[in-house]
């Protein structure tokens, strides 16, 4: 019966071109933070159904990466997919008898400590089911099509066939800092990202504060649940798109497609041991 489902829905989301991978939620909820574990979401979470299709890398060269039309509504078209996608993968385990939800693939935004962040970490999700590994630069990066994933989820209480054994070797080859030196505000540090500092960049939206006033803001999110709340109604109202201002890090990475460093990147990204 399981299998039958698995096979079912493999099938539907091949046949959109996507990539799927199943991680443990039991796994997951050990990871993430109160709030943004699949249990927090749904009680009897066993499985976390991650989905991966890239962007044209086209719409990353755009010259004017200040006004970047093409990244913008390509991204957006493929948020929309996504929750389509996952939407209807949901209905599939549904009708066998397994409740399944639905995660949105960007909008609507939680905060913690003062940051946006997705309802859950989409890319730990991903590196868990074997569809890529977290690069330096916190990008998730794909054997076959680089950094330029875009992503949806399921959480359901049904218990897949199989998980994958996760290779944690970093697919950064090392005292590789390619991403950090081409960051124009140097957010990138130590395998992390200053997010108030990447956004401030990045980010272009007539209702997001001056980069300046960003951390200011970020402290007084942290402190007060009301602010939290207010944030998070926010921007479901009004920020479902965006403006595109800086790509520097993902084009900067030997994974962008069309860099190069082709052997190195295959030699240093093998992703998952199969039980």
């Amino acid at each position: 019966m399981i299998i039958d489902i698995v096979n079912k829905v493999g099938a539907y989301v091949k046949g959109e071109n996507v990539l799927m991978g199943a991680a443990s939620a039991e796994e997951l909820n050990a990871l993430a933070p109160e709030g943004f574990r699949p249990k927090d979401l749904l009680s009897g979470a066993k499985t976390v159904l991650v989905f991966a299709h890239p962007l044209p890398s086209a719409v990353f060269l755009n010259s004017k990466d200040n006004d970047n039309p093409f990244y913008q509504r390509s991204a957006y078209i493929h948020y929309l997919m996504m929750d389509k996608l996952v939407n209807d993968a949901s209905l599939m385990i549904q009708e066998a008898g397994y409740s399944s939800l639905p995660i949105p693939s960007y909008s609507p935004l939680r905060f913690f400590e003062g940051e946006p962040r997705g309802i859950i970490s989409l890319k730990h999700v991903a590196v868990r089911a074997g569809l890529g590994k977290m690069g330096r630069s916190t990008l998730l990066i794909n054997p076959k099509y680089g950094n330029i994933m875009r992503l949806g989820a399921l959480i359901t209480e049904m218990e897949w066939s199989e998980y994958p054994v996760i290779d944690e070797k970093s697919p950064c080859p090392e005292g590789c800092r390619l991403c950090e030196k081409a960051c124009p505000v140097g957010a990138i540090n130590d395998d992390s990202v200053n997010k108030m500092s990447c956004m401030g960049k990045c980010i272009k939206h007539i209702l997001l504060p001056p980069r300046f006033m960003l951390p200011m803001m970020q402290r007084a999110v942290a402190a007060s649940k009301l602010l939290t709340k207010f944030m998070e109604l926010t921007s479901l109202n009004f920020f479902e798109t965006y403006a595109i201002g800086c790509v520097a890090c993902l084009k900067a990475c030997i994974y962008f497609p069309g860099n190069k460093g082709k052997k190195l990147k295959a030699e240093s990204i093998s992703l998952t041991v199969k039980n």
